[in-house]
């Protein structure tokens, strides 16, 4: 696992999270690193075997067009036999897969692959007083993980998985913030007969726990400290827990801290905004609506639209993205995202460069009706003004219609099938700029197979 890899580096921050007060070595502790005064204490004479979860991130690098939600149960249902190298021991475990909020970032080595970050809660019945039980039980979970990930998607050695255990806080933050949570599942979908007695124990001991706050919190956001108390089926978190992602009335992004519950701003530093608790986000705010994915039916216009286009399809999306820009330059709104498309996650280079590319290409060719599909521009126009306006949601824009775009490229051909011969790179005739080419692929087709030509 090299120290100074991407995906170590991406693990990192995902531990660490926005609190940057958390130094990066702290965060950096993990599988060749240190362990906690409080994993180490142990008395070695004689250590009770005990149900506990010990959190880590799994970062590992996967194909582009992988199901999240796939993933997440492959990888859980793996998870239920550990075996630790050094010894040779063999036992049971169980495993929460959780789908992290942030995005699949692109591997730029591995054309067509992204660094996928999820959270495990690793459970098992262990020796945990015993010194160094805690790092070992995270090496032996993620062993077995990397071992499957590896076989099922094999990679380079820069690409392969690595693992940083997360303290208690950070990992409820994540995992109230979950829209995907995956459990052992299978022939393993119940949890071993022997952990019966022990996990009555455990609620027990959360029921008592009114003088250990801490400790209650804990059992009431990891399923009662239950492993596959929701069965063993992935699926959507509960409605009850806090949204990672909100957009406000002003057409303000806000994203979840760590640790907290509380929401900072994006771009607040800049605008003057505070952190606040959801609580008086809602009250000053509101109404708040969460940043979720686009509905099948939405993905299934955008992608008939595109096709129907054929050959003008990216000009179409730009022409698209240019009138609803400029309908918003002449809105004289007041406050948030420059314009409501960037509100879902503005300041991602995505965001940044759909905006761009919308004044500067498509403002051009919307003046040339034979560069685009007006049915499809009244299609892609309608869906995303719904994503966007909705009384209830948001759905983020820029990724959302680069992954859209890049499934339809993947599937009919490629770029010279999805973009008309001006937008072909070499065209010293008649031809955009090679680096206009070059920008309007590097986002249309950022979520392809192959990535961009």
């Amino acid at each position: 696992m090299p120290k100074e890899s991407r995906a170590r580096t991406r693990a990192i921050r995902a531990a660490q999270g926005e609190n940057r007060e958390k130094r990066y070595t702290q965060a950096s502790h993990t599988l060749d690193g240190c362990v906690s005064a409080s994993q180490t204490a142990a008395d070695p004479t004689a250590p009770a075997m005990e149900l506990h979860v010990v959190p880590f991130v799994f970062s590992c690098t996967v194909p582009a067009t992988l199901d999240r939600h796939a993933l997440a149960q492959a990888l859980a249902d793996q998870l239920h036999t550990l075996r630790r190298k050094k010894t040779s021991e063999e036992y049971e475990g169980r495993a929460d897969i959780v789908v992290l909020p942030q995005d699949w970032e692109p591997e730029p080595q591995l054309p067509g692959h992204v660094s996928a970050m999820l959270l495990v809660n690793a459970w098992a019945v262990r020796p945990w007083a015993r010194a160094g039980e805690w790092e070992a039980v995270v090496t032996d979970f993620y062993d077995a993980g990397k071992a499957w990930v590896l076989e099922q998607y094999p990679v380079p050695v820069g690409g392969h998985p690595v693992a940083m255990p997360l303290d208690t806080e950070r990992a409820l933050a994540l995992y109230n913030a979950a829209g995907v949570v995956a459990h052992t599942g299978g022939e393993h979908a119940e949890m071993p007969a022997s952990w019966a007695p022990l996990v009555a124990a455990r609620r027990a001991e959360l029921a008592a726990a009114v003088r250990e706050p801490h400790e209650e919190a804990v059992g009431q956001n990891l399923p009662e400290m239950v492993p596959n108390a929701r069965g063993g089926d992935a699926k959507t978190s509960s409605s009850s827990r806090r949204p990672y992602r909100v957009v406000d009335r002003f057409y303000q992004g806000w994203y979840l801290r760590s640790g907290d519950g509380t929401f900072d701003a994006d771009g607040g530093h800049r605008r003057g905004l505070e952190t606040l608790d959801f609580a008086t986000l809602e009250r000053t705010r509101g109404p708040l609506r969460p940043v979720v994915p686009p509905t099948d039916e939405d993905c299934a216009a955008v992608k008939a639209a595109l096709v129907g286009a054929g050959r003008r399809a990216a000009g179409s999306l730009l022409v698209a993205l240019y009138r609803l820009v400029l309908e918003d330059a002449g809105a004289g709104r007041e406050g948030g995202a420059r314009y409501r498309v960037m509100a879902g996650r503005e300041g991602s280079w995505e965001s940044e460069d759909m905006v761009r590319l919308a004044w500067n290409v498509g403002a051009d060719l919307a003046e040339k009706k034979s560069r685009f599909d007006e049915a499809a521009v009244a299609v892609l126009v309608r869906v995303v003004q719904g994503w966007v306006a909705g009384p209830d949601v948001y759905v983020e824009v820029a990724s959302n219609l680069a992954g859209l775009f890049s499934a339809v490229a993947d599937e009919t051909g490629g770029w010279p099938a999805v973009a008309d011969r001006p937008l072909q790179p070499g065209q010293r005739v008649g031809g955009h700029p090679e680096h206009v080419v070059e920008a309007v692929q590097h986002y249309l087709l950022s979520q392809t197979a192959d990535g961009p030509a």
